[in-house]
């Protein structure tokens, strides 16, 4: 009997020790075995059809090709981005919410916007640039001006004479043009309107004489030679526009100004669930597919670590604050 009992003791003893053994793997492994196991949204602050969300939609399809998951685009547009940049700051930290991280609501509506619901660099985890899109400066064909130096000419012969659009107060090429005028002391009258095509519409029909734009809208205003590009507000020329200089080629070496595009996460989303986005995404950028629909769309495929797109978004959000309060701009 007590032969049979210790039989049975130690049969029970080793059962548990499996059992034990078995949970500690599963509990270990699961995390990274698993994810993504479920559709990852893609959180996009503006509407569809933009640049932003096009970007979106193309490193999406590759992206889930490559992980097994659809990565589903999710457009929630308003406030200057703000409403869809909030939905994911107060997102659960799992790894299935992403946001596409522009210039706009993660460097300047926070000194731009009073009452902002979200902090950029507390409500949110770096996962990794993804593409940026530099600003050009171009005129009216009619202006008499050529280049940078015969623009800063005429602007300081013709003071408040001149008119440059831009999509709305507070957006990259409305301080864009604060930014010019300190620089080159000249003075010009801004003209915000409600998205940057219907400013585009009236630097092409002669309402206003210049303007400083995205290089996707303005691609086929240039081929068809309805707007004369004189500078590109980058550290760089552009592959589609090689004789077009730089501003800093032209002698401004301060007035530039380059949107980005990155993705981040909500805050205290794991590490393991960030380097792997961080591994699928920078995968995605580089691939030639989208790297040569990028160049089409006068974008610029970049990609980093999560430490370096956190210390980028840092200095950002400095450099743009000091911008947006030169400016006095404000929004309610």
């Amino acid at each position: 009997m007590v032969l049979l009992q210790r039989c049975a003791l130690t049969i029970c003893a080793a059962f548990i020790s499996i059992f034990t053994i078995s949970l500690f793997h599963t509990a270990h492994a699961q995390p990274n075995d698993s994810y993504p196991n479920k559709p990852i949204r893609f959180i996009v602050p503006f509407a569809a059809g933009g640049a932003s969300d096009v970007t979106s939609r193309l490193i999406a399809q590759v992206m889930g090709q490559s992980i097994g998951q659809s990565v589903i685009v999710e457009n929630k547009a308003g406030a200057g981005g703000n409403i869809g940049t909030d939905f994911v700051a107060k997102a659960p930290p799992d790894g299935y919410t992403m946001l596409l991280a522009y210039t706009g609501p993660m460097a300047i509506n926070p000194t731009l916007y009073k009452n902002l619901s979200f902090n950029p660099l507390k409500d949110f985890d770096a996962v990794t640039l993804v593409a940026e899109a530099p600003l050009l400066l171009g005129v009216n064909p009619s202006m008499p001006v050529h280049n940078v130096q015969e623009l800063v000419a005429h602007l300081r012969d013709h003071p408040e004479q001149v008119f440059y659009g831009s999509s709305g107060t507070g957006g990259s090429d409305h301080l864009a043009g604060d930014l010019f005028m300190k620089e080159t002391g000249t003075k010009i009258i801004h003209v915000p309107y409600k998205g940057g095509a219907l400013a585009l519409r009236d630097l092409v029909a002669g309402n206003t004489q210049m303007q400083f734009m995205t290089i996707p809208a303005a691609i086929p205003l240039i081929r068809d030679g309805r707007i004369r590009p004189l500078a590109l507000l980058s550290s760089k020329r552009f592959e589609l526009f090689p004789d077009v200089p730089t501003i800093a080629e032209a002698g401004l070496k301060d007035v530039y100004v380059n949107n980005t595009y990155g993705v981040t996460v909500p805050a205290g989303t794991a590490p393991d669930v960030i380097h792997k986005l961080n591994s699928e995404l920078v995968k995605a950028v580089k691939n030639p597919e989208i790297v040569n629909r990028f160049k089409d769309l006068g974008l610029v495929p970049i990609y980093n670590t999560p430490a370096e797109f956190t210390q980028f978004m840092k200095d950002e959000y400095d450099r743009w604050a000091q911008i947006v309060q030169v400016s006095g701009a404000s929004v309610d």
